[in-house]
C-alpha cells in the first residue's frame, strides 16, 4: 500500500483510511482536568492484528504486550492553558484515528502547525504475539515492552526505552536519550547526542549517538558502537567488539572475540582481556590492557601503555607498544616464548629501561646526555615478536607473579 511506503505519513494515512473500509472499533471518550492540562481521553478495543501502525507529529507513543487476544488502547489529547470551552474547541482540531484495515491495526494524531500547546498520547495494549511494529512521533518519547514483534521506530527528538523485546530493533531519535533493559535478536539504535544504555542484546549490536555516553552491560554476539564524543563503558561481548568516540574515554571488561577500540583524546581501558587479537588507538591519553591471552597493537600519541600478557597456550602472536611521549610497563610471563625489540628514542636516564627478566640485552648509544637506548632479547628461546617504542619515556618489563 502507498501508505507503508511512504511510512504511513499521517494527512495520506487519514485519507486512506477514510476511503477505504475499515474494521469498527469499540470507544468511549470523555474530558476531564488534570492539573494544569485539559485532557480528551479516548478509550476503545479492536481485534488483532498482525502489524501495527501509529504516526502523530504531536506526542507520546507506548506500546506494551500482553496474554490477551485483542488490541485496547487510550488515546489522550491533553491541552495546557486553556480554559474547558476553549480547550474542547481545540480537541476538535486534533484529529486521531484508530482503526483495523487489512492485517494492520492503525494510530495517528495530527494537529494544525499551530497547535504547540498540545500533544496526543497513545497507550496501546496488544497481543505479544504481534509480528511487527512501526511507529514515528515527530517528537516525542517511543515505549517498547513485553513484545515477540519487530519494531521500528522513529522520534524526532524524544525518549526511546525498550525492554522485554524478542524481534529485531532498529529505532532512532533526533536527540534523546535511549534506554534497553532486554532485546533478544538484533539492536540497531542511534540518537543525534543523547545517553545510550543499554542492558542486554541477545543478537548483534550497532548503536550510535552524535555525542552522549555509551553504556553497554552485555552483548552476546559482535557490536559496533560509536560517539562522536562521549564515554563508553562495556562490560561484556560474545563476540567481536569495534568501539569508537571522538575524545571520551573508553573502558571495556571482558570480550570474546577481536576488539578494536578508537578515542581521539580519552584514555582506553580493556581490564578483561580477550580472546582475540586487541587494537587500541588513542590521540593523547593512556592505554591499560590486562589479561591479554592474544596480541595487541596499542598506540598512543601522548600517554603512558601498560599491558599484562597472560600465558598463551600458543595464542600470543606478535604486538606492539607505541607511545609519542610516555612510559610503557610491561608484565610478562616468566615462561612465555616472546623475543623483545625495545627502543626509547631520547632516554633521559641510565635505567630508562628497566627489566625483571633474564635474558634482554639493554644498551645505549652514549653515557652521558639524552640518548637512544634499546632492549633486546629472546625470552625462553624467543617466540612471537613483541615490540615497544617511546619518543620519551621509560620502559619497564616486570615478570608476572604466578
Amino acid at each position: 500500500m502507498a501508505v507503508i511506503r511512504n511510512k504511513f505519513a499521517l494527512p495520506t494515512l487519514m485519507l486512506a483510511l477514510a476511503t477505504l473500509g475499515v474494521a469498527q472499533t469499540d470507544s468511549a471518550s470523555k474530558v476531564y482536568r488534570d492539573g494544569n492540562s485539559w485532557v480528551e481521553e479516548i478509550t476503545g478495543s479492536m481485534p488483532a492484528a498482525r502489524f501495527i501502525k501509529v504516526h502523530t507529529n504531536t506526542g507520546n507513543v507506548s506500546v506494551t504486550g500482553s496474554q490477551q487476544s485483542n488490541i485496547t488502547y487510550t488515546i489522550r489529547k491533553r491541552l495546557t492553558g486553556y480554559s474547558e470551552e476553549s480547550a474542547r474547541r481545540n480537541f476538535e482540531n486534533l484529529r486521531v484515528i484508530a482503526n483495523r484495515q487489512g492485517e494492520a491495526a492503525y494510530f495517528g494524531g495530527e494537529g494544525p502547525g499551530n497547535w504547540r500547546r498540545g500533544m496526543v498520547e497513545f497507550n496501546i495494549n496488544a497481543p505479544r504475539s504481534v509480528e511487527m511494529i512501526k511507529a514515528k512521533t515527530d517528537g516525542g518519547s517511543l515505549q517498547f515492552s513485553h513484545l515477540n514483534s519487530r519494531v521500528d521506530a522513529e522520534s524526532g527528538g524524544g525518549t526511546v526505552s525498550l525492554d522485554d523485546i524478542n524481534g529485531n530493533v532498529n529505532t532512532s531519535t533526533g536527540g534523546g536519550p535511549i534506554n534497553v533493559g532486554s532485546v533478544n535478536a538484533d539492536l540497531g539504535i542511534r540518537t543525534g547526542g543523547g545517553q545510550v544504555h543499554i542492558a542486554s542484546v541477545g543478537g548483534k549490536l550497532n548503536t550510535s549517538t552524535g555525542g552522549g555516553n555509551i553504556d553497554l552491560e552485555t552483548a552476546k554476539h559482535d557490536a559496533i558502537i560509536e560517539t562522536g564524543g562521549g564515554n563508553i563503558s562495556v562490560q561484556n561481548v560474545g563476540g567481536d567488539l569495534r568501539g569508537s568516540t571522538g575524545g571520551g574515554n573508553i573502558e571495556v571488561g571482558s570480550v570474546a572475540g577481536t576488539m578494536d577500540v578508537e578515542t581521539g583524546g580519552g584514555s582506553i581501558r580493556l581490564t578483561g582481556g580477550g580472546s582475540g587479537p586487541i587494537k587500541a588507538q588513542t590521540g593523547s591519553g593512556s592505554i591499560h590492557c590486562f589479561r591479554v591471552v592474544h596480541s595487541v597493537r596499542a598506540e598512543t600519541g601522548a600517554g603512558g601503555i601498560t599491558a599484562e600478557f597472560m600465558t598463551m597456550n600458543g595464542k600470543f602472536s606478535d604486538s606492539t607498544l607505541e607511545t609519542g611521549v610516555g612510559d610503557i610497563i610491561v608484565y610478562l610471563p616468566s615462561d612465555l616464548k616472546v623475543s623483545v625489540h625495545a627502543i626509547i628514542d631520547v632516554a633521559t636516564s641510565r635505567d630508562a629501561i628497566r627489566s625483571e627478566l633474564p635474558g634482554l640485552r639493554i644498551s645505549s648509544e652514549g653515557e652521558y646526555g639524552p640518548r637512544e637506548m634499546s632492549a633486546e632479547g629472546d625470552l625462553n628461546g624467543g617466540g612471537p615478536m613483541l615490540k615497544l617504542h617511546t619518543s620519551t619515556g621509560k620502559i619497564q618489563f616486570i615478570a608476572l607473579k604466578k
